[in-house]
């Protein structure tokens, strides 16, 4: 992985971390307008985290075998990317909503919320899950160019997106949800992440003062006309996100080495931290923690040990939890695979 690229994963995951813990800041009465303007904008991390995943695919495709064998394995590896990553933080959030007895238990969506087939964040167990059915929608995309050996993959984009644009222009939303995902303008996010490394030769050559003036420029325009929950999204916070991943690019090794070993860990656990805070966040008020602190008139030191606390937590569980059961299911089941069509193979060679 690009380090650059890692680090930005670990900051957007953060973004979207304070985002959510904006409501905590002001409850333990703080009012500092820098950190509320940054954390304010928080939701944008899940721009810049579609915009990654769509330079990633690109990136781990571009030499990959094709074919109907190569595209399960393909699969096999992003599913149990996305899976054994939230099954665990799943599992922990729905003991701790069932301890304090929440009584949002019994309004999710349990089967959408377990296999992640539901988009709305109002009816899932974990709020910010909501992008991670767009993350397998997009991976099923890019298998479906394995499986039929598309080397050239722009007239299949091209209809994707001629798609999305007649179902913008015909279709409400809410009339399919189904629909509204596979042909949901966020896609224009990842395939503008999938072009941005498929053409890194082209857009590494402009100069990153453009890239400042055009991310600059979006970002005025979504977050003064509030586009994030309009169709406007990915032409403004998405070019946003686009811009800020290309200078990301453009300025890969450059960065002091003891930087990157400070911001890389968090980019390796950004997955679980994405996941995690929100349960982090609903325990540090129901258990009482920060009432305590701030009936000791130490709100400062509680709020500030509570992000701190969280980003520990979230690594630690990324590599006691996530990484090891990740290399696990690759080790059992898609290292065997290989090595049982490879035997297979070599038999029938020998026949």
């Amino acid at each position: 992985m690009i380090n650059n690229i890692q680090i930005l994963r670990g900051l957007a995951a953060l973004w979207v971390f304070l985002h959510h813990s904006l409501g905590h800041f002001k409850a333990m009465g703080f009012s500092f307008l820098p950190f509320e303007w940054l954390a304010s904008y928080g939701y944008i991390g899940v721009d810049v985290f579609f915009v990654i995943s769509g330079l990633v695919m690109a990136k781990t495709t571009e030499k990959h075998d094709s074919g109907w064998h190569s595209g399960q394995l393909f699969l096999g590896k992003r599913f149990f990317r996305i899976y054994l990553g939230y099954w665990p933080v799943f599992i922990l959030t729905y003991v701790v909503y069932w301890y304090f007895q929440d009584e949002n238990l019994s309004k999710i969506d349990l089967i959408g919320s377990i296999f992640l087939l539901n988009a709305n964040m109002f009816e899932l167990l974990i709020g910010p899950a909501w992008s991670l059915p767009f993350e397998l929608y997009f991976y099923l995309l890019i298998a479906l160019l394995i499986f039929f050996s598309v080397k050239r993959p722009h007239v299949f984009f091209l209809i994707i997106s001629a798609l999305i644009v007649i179902k913008l222009n015909v279709m409400d939303f809410g009339v399919s949800a189904l629909i509204d995902l596979v042909l949901s303008h966020m896609i224009f996010e990842f395939i503008m992440g999938y072009y941005l490394w498929h053409y890194r030769h082209y857009f590494l050559k402009v100069n990153f003062l453009i890239y400042l003036i055009v991310g600059a420029a979006c970002f005025m325009i979504g977050s003064y006309y509030d586009l994030v929950n309009t169709v406007w999204r990915p032409v403004t916070l998405g070019l946003f996100s686009w811009a800020v991943v290309a200078l990301a690019l453009i300025f890969e090794g450059k960065l002091k080495p003891i930087v990157v070993r400070m911001f890389k860990p968090i980019g390796d656990a950004s997955y679980t931290l994405y996941l995690l805070h929100s349960v982090l966040l609903y325990s540090f008020y129901h258990t009482g923690v920060r009432t305590w602190f701030v009936d000791q008139q130490w709100p400062l030191a509680g709020f500030t040990a509570l992000i701190l606390i969280v980003v520990l937590l979230s690594y630690l569980f990324y590599l006691m939890v996530e990484k090891p059961l990740y290399h696990f299911a690759v080790n059992r089941f898609i290292h065997d695979n290989r090595n049982d069509n490879s035997k297979l193979n070599t038999n029938h060679k020998k026949i």
